[in-house]
């Protein structure tokens, strides 16, 4: 799920809410996180890992914050939370900022419709303090991943062709049958979920500038994937790249084109 601050102004002629995010910028480190309830065996520094079977967890329903103090402002205009429990148990999330750590203003506040990825996007802000204000429903919150950052909006929409990540199914099966043939039951053992970018008539400087230091860091970094987000909101992917992003001159006027294939979970 993605949500696109209605008080967004997006700037580029180019640029528009269906331009793909990719949220792989995070300030969000282990040491830089803090909880008002961490869960035995669940605590907050999980959140600083990619690992999406380390989480946090709180310990109650009551309203609580997972907090993020930085060692000078920063600009940030995204946030996402991948493996969590907010959809299903109902719990409201708001992103607030500070200058001081007392006071506190809201960004923005969303209901996750299930619990898939999530990327919240909105206006940039700096500050030194963020943090999550978690209104739990019916159960203690559960995140393993969190992301906060400067979103990458890609410079050309994707048309046809394109798999959406959370219909690129790659499921491994057991099947159980009868000595005479009859069928008794199959296992899914494991999902993953993949899908693949392809871009043309990218300008160099665009490239070198924005997407080369995503290619850099995705040799190791997962990061959140929206193909077409105002259209199909729900259509967000938490994920990491099979091989490498790969870039080549397409044209005589130095346009580029480039492509990656990913993989991950929904």
């Amino acid at each position: 799920m993605i949500v696109i601050s209605s008080s967004l102004v997006l700037s580029g002629e180019e640029i528009s809410g269906n331009n793909p995010r990719i949220g792989w910028h995070n300030i969000v480190t282990a040491t830089n996180v803090s909880a008002d309830e961490e869960a035995a065996d669940h605590p907050a520094s999980n959140l600083g890992n990619p690992a999406t079977y380390l989480t946090w967890k709180g310990t109650s329903t009551s309203e609580q914050t997972v907090a993020i103090t930085l060692g000078a402002a920063k600009d940030v205009d995204y946030f996402g939370i991948a493996r969590h429990n907010l959809g299903s148990t109902r719990a409201t999330v708001a992103f607030e900022y500070s200058a001081d750590g007392v006071e506190w203003t809201t960004v923005e506040s969303v209901e996750p419709a299930s619990d898939h990825a999530l990327i919240v996007e909105f206006d940039a802000v700096n500050a030194q303090f963020f943090r999550l204000k978690i209104t739990p429903g019916s159960a203690a919150p559960e995140i393993a991943v969190l992301y906060i950052g400067q979103i990458l909006r890609l410079q050309r929409r994707i048309y046809v062709g394109h798999t959406p990540i959370v219909y690129g199914r790659q499921s491994t099966v057991s099947n159980g049958f009868s000595e005479s043939g009859q069928f008794l039951g199959r296992v899914l053992r494991r999902q993953m979920f993949r899908s693949s970018v392809s871009m043309q008539n990218i300008t160099p400087g665009w490239y070198r500038s924005k997407l080369e230091p995503f290619a850099d860091a995705a040799a190791v970094t997962p990061f959140f994937f929206a193909w077409r987000p105002q259209t199909y909101p729900n259509e967000v992917g938490f994920a990491w790249v099979m091989g490498d992003v790969s870039m080549s001159n397409q044209r005589p006027n130095g346009m580029v084109q480039f492509e990656f294939q990913m993989q991950g979970i929904r």
